[in-house]
């Protein structure tokens, strides 16, 4: 009996072994993500920029930010997201209102995003999370997004800061999230990618360089990152502090990002009103009297 059950379990474990990646594949297909030159946009009034950070499950707050903003009649123009602010931002510029987020949200479990292996680099490997974003955009790549969006990764060897604005959405979301030692990194071209916070938790300045008047930043990190100085507005909610993947505090971290977004609803239109007149202004081209 005994070396019937060996002769039943081998073969079984080969199946499984062989049923499991245990390296990161090397995606170089022509929809791979890769980073273009930032398109500013421009419009006569002003130009609203929302940078989404870092910060695993914290980032159900960047949900209720949206709904917010949106119930203040606040309108985004572009959109830039580190981790799991990349995972918001992109089903935002896919289209989706904050009150669809919010119902997804609710309803999502960890086994939907996280695909949990006992091989390779990393115990999550990601594609669960690639899939759910390409489902969710229904499958098109970031510069076909309704706007415009950027997902900030980093290089695994030099922890250099790269923009993914063109090609595969839900592959380039799930660079950004890929937390090193947690989740395996993504392979584009020959170059590793990790989490987009390794490089930097809260890009003020990408909003900026994509034609951003205006720079609201959420910083849903821990001890608060000082890149967020560079926007306009800072949104630093009170989340739960838990570990990155822990779903059980979703519901206090939305309330907690829609809080902290209605607090700074004031502060935001008046400095629109300041913008939108110092853009009407007309350009003075030298002194009023002086021509020859």
């Amino acid at each position: 009996m005994h070396l019937l059950k060996k002769t039943l379990l081998f073969p079984l474990i080969a199946v499984i072994l062989a049923g499991c990646a245990t390296a990161p594949v090397n995606h170089v297909a022509s929809d791979a993500p890769y980073a273009a030159p930032l398109e500013r946009v421009s419009k006569t009034r002003p130009v609203i920029g929302l940078v989404l950070g870092a910060g695993g499950s914290r980032g159900f707050a960047h949900v209720g930010v949206l709904k917010a903003l949106e119930a203040a009649g606040i309108e985004l123009d572009v959109l830039v997201g580190v981790s799991s602010g990349a995972i918001v931002g992109a089903l935002h510029a896919g289209g989706m209102r904050a009150k669809e987020l919010e119902a997804h949200a609710l309803e999502i479990e960890d086994n939907d995003l996280l695909d949990f292996t006992l091989f390779g680099p990393g115990v999550i490997e990601g594609g669960r999370l690639q899939r759910y974003i390409n489902e969710m955009v229904g499958g098109r790549p970031l510069e076909a997004l309704q706007k415009p969006f950027a997902a900030v990764v980093a290089e695994r060897e030099t922890r250099r800061m790269t923009v993914f604005n063109r090609g595969n959405t839900g592959l380039a979301v799930r660079a950004s999230a890929s937390v090193p030692r947690l989740f395996w990194p993504v392979v584009i071209r020959g170059t590793e990618y990790v989490d987009g916070g390794m490089a930097s938790r809260v890009p003020a300045s990408v909003a900026r360089e994509m034609g951003a008047d205006i720079v609201i930043a959420v910083d849903v990190s821990w001890r608060g990152s000082a890149e967020a100085r560079q926007a306009d507005i800072v949104i630093r909610p009170e989340t739960v502090r838990s570990r990155i993947t822990d779903f059980s505090h979703k519901l206090a971290n939305l309330a907690a990002g829609e809080a902290a977004a209605q607090a700074i609803v004031p502060q935001l239109r008046e400095l629109l009103v300041r913008v939108a007149a110092e853009k009407a202004r007309p350009l003075r081209v030298g002194a009023a009297g002086s021509g020859a």
